[in-house]
This record gives C-alpha cells, structure tokens and sequence, in this order.
C-alpha cells in the first residue's frame, strides 16, 4: 500500500507524531465475543461472527503490539468479523465499541460525496472554475471543483493559520469570512492541476460551496442528505459535542476545545465524529449506490491526482487490495482511519483516544489487511 500521510487538518505535522510505541494491553483489551453488548446497542448488519482463532490472535496482537487504544472493527460483506476495543474514556470507563469519537480529515469524504451528489442533481459540476462561486478570487478563473477535490488547487492550507482559534470567534459565519478573506489574498502554491498539496483550504471552500449551491447549511444538509437515509444515529459533527452528554470525554481533551468553540474551522475537512457501526453504514451506503450515483462513485474513487504520488482521488485515497480510504489525526491523542474495497469485500474502521494508539492508524489497514489476506510472515 502506498504511504498515506493524510493527516486530520495540519499538513505541517511532523514525522514523530506517527511514531510508534509499544505496551502490554490493558485488562479493557476485548475481541467481538467479549463485547456483545455494545453490538446490541449500535446495531450492526449481523452479530458478530468472529474469525478462526488463530487469525484473531494475529490480529489482537498487532494491535496490542503498537499499544493501540480505541476501536476497530472490520466487516466482511454485510457480516462484523472482528471487533477490538482497548483504552477507556476521560471518565474512566472501558472503551466499548460504539464509541463515538472524532474522525478529522476521514471527514472529507462525506464532503466529496455531497459535492457528488450535487452533481448528480444537476446542481454543479466538478469542471466548474471557482470564480462562479467566488467572484473576487483572483486566481478563481484558474481552479475548479475537481482541483479542490483531489487536491490539485494549489490554494494554500488555511489551518496552520487559524488553528490556535485566536483569530477567530463563536460565530460560525464570521469565522468562515475571516478565513476566505484570508485565503484569496494569498498566492497559490503552484497552477491548478500541475501538482499535488494537501491543504483543507480545498474542503472548506467545497462545504461553503455545497452551501451556497444547495441553499442549506452544511451541516444540515449531510444530516439530511446522509446520515438520516443511512439511520447514522451515533454520529455528529465536533460543534455538537458540547451539547451530547455521551461525547462528554471527548470534550474534554484540550486539542479539541479549539474545534468547539470556533464554529467553522473544521467545516467539510475535519467535523464529523462517529461511531463503528455507524462508518460501516456509511462506508456500504456509499459504495452500494445508497448515497451517490454508480457514475459518480467511480469518479470519487478513481479519478486521482496524476501528480500525487499517494495516488488521493476525491476525498479518498486508493489503497492496497483494490481499496479506498483515508487517514485523520488530530494530535497528539486522536486518530482514526477507513478502508472500503468492494473488491475484497472489506469494510474496516478504527479510532484511537490515545497517542500510542492514534500514532498506528496510518500502517493500520495495510497491517491489518496483511494479516486477513494471508500475506503475513507473523
């Protein structure tokens, strides 16, 4: 599998934070036989129907290895065939499987499929320039939607910018103008289409186009247009967390209290927060034609960036085994990734509260895959 180097929202992280680090697992360290009754609560396609011992051993101990607290599950056509739960919350309670936690630039991916599914409709189109929508943007003539989308604008990152929330204030529109003043002031990196730079300046401005297109808040219109068709009931966006008493642990870790007090600053490239079951939801919806068109879902999934040598499509990532998915960190305790290939027929999600953990989940699916593939020398 090509290196994915996708983080949450910064493009400026360094190397050491997906260090690795190892530990014995905690007594919390549960397979899916141990852990029904968080399967009940989320329901998933089937029970859980675990993997032959011998495979599951391989499995645990690659994640107890790295020391990996959070969840991961991966469903085998509609059937869970592993589930892994380690850590606990901020409360102090064992992690269970139907966490919800924060997924960063995972997040793209829903913003992509909205851009899609505008498509679909006739609302817009990928080969729009930017300048139909932003018409004081003096480099919109040169970029269009498809550039944002796999990540060719060349439009800098806002996030490096803005991310310590000291520019920014408690209403989401004058935030979201402060950055777009921001960012069409500056130059661009390099011309639209002749290179790769991963930048969430790309996501946001989709989000505030998806807006502007379909006449309705963003975050209105996933909710509508995505996460109530699919019955995503355990999932929301990082602003909501200080209103959910159940995501109460995630709030309280202070690399998120920026995110929840600045409405807007993770818009379309970093909001959502999710649970297992419900990304595997998202994950069979979107690749079975319940969310986008077939037409537009191969454009999603297959239409790369020539010049990204991570091979970034829109929104996703091509991975190994005929996969699609996408890494999001938000240092130095969450991480979390995705991986769907409808090849394989393997849908695998994980997400981690912890450094130790949330420093694996850029080599988890390849690891992970390596093992359910047989293609280990473990």
């Amino acid at each position: 599998m090509k290196k994915v180097l996708a983080l949450l929202l910064s493009g400026v992280i360094t190397a050491s934070v997906f260090a690795g680090c190892s530990s014995s697992p905690s007594e919390s360290s549960s397979s899916a036989a141990a852990d029904t009754s968080a399967t009940e609560q989320t329901e998933p396609q089937t029970t859980v129907q675990p993997l032959a011992d011998s495979v599951k051993k391989q499995l645990d101990e690659a994640l107890s290895k790295e020391a990996f607290k959070g969840v991961t599950q991966i469903v085998r056509g509609d059937t869970v065939i592993y589930q892994y739960t380690d850590g606990s919350d901020d409360n102090g309670q064992p992690m269970t499987i139907d966490a919800s936690l924060p997924i960063g630039s995972v997040s793209k991916q829903f913003c992509a499929a909205a851009v899609m599914l505008l498509c679909d409709r006739d609302k817009l189109s990928v080969d729009d320039k930017l300048d139909k929508y932003y018409s004081d943007y003096k480099s919109g003539n040169k970029i269009t939607i498809k550039n944002m989308l796999n990540m060719s604008s060349g439009i800098p990152d806002y996030y490096e910018m803005f991310m310590d929330g000291s520019k920014l204030g408690a209403d989401e529109a004058e935030n979201i103008k402060k950055i777009k003043e921001m960012l069409f002031a500056e130059e661009l990196n390099f011309e639209p289409g002749d290179d790769y730079g991963y930048s969430n300046s790309n996501y946001l401005l989709l989000a505030d186009i998806v807006e502007q297109v379909s006449g309705t808040p963003y975050h209105e219109f996933i909710r509508k247009n995505i996460f109530e068709p699919l019955e995503m009931t355990h999932t929301g966006f990082v602003e909501d967390i200080k209103d959910s008493p159940e995501w109460a642990s995630a709030l309280s870790k202070t690399e998120l209290m920026t995110e929840t007090s600045c409405p807007g600053l993770t818009k379309g490239a970093g909001d959502i927060v999710i649970n297992a079951a419900d990304m595997d939801k998202w994950m069979h919806g979107l690749s079975g034609g319940k969310v986008i068109s077939s037409e537009s879902y191969k454009k999603m999934t297959e239409d790369v960036n020539e010049n990204s040598y991570e091979d970034y499509c829109y929104g996703l990532y091509k991975m190994s085994y005929d996969g699609v998915g996408h890494v999001g960190q938000i240092p130095p305790h969450f991480g979390a990734v995705d991986y769907f290939s409808t090849e394989q027929g393997i849908y695998l999600f994980a997400a981690s509260n912890d450094p130790r953990g949330s420093s694996f989940v850029q080599q988890l699916p390849q690891t992970l895959l390596d093992i359910l593939m047989g293609n280990t020398n473990s």
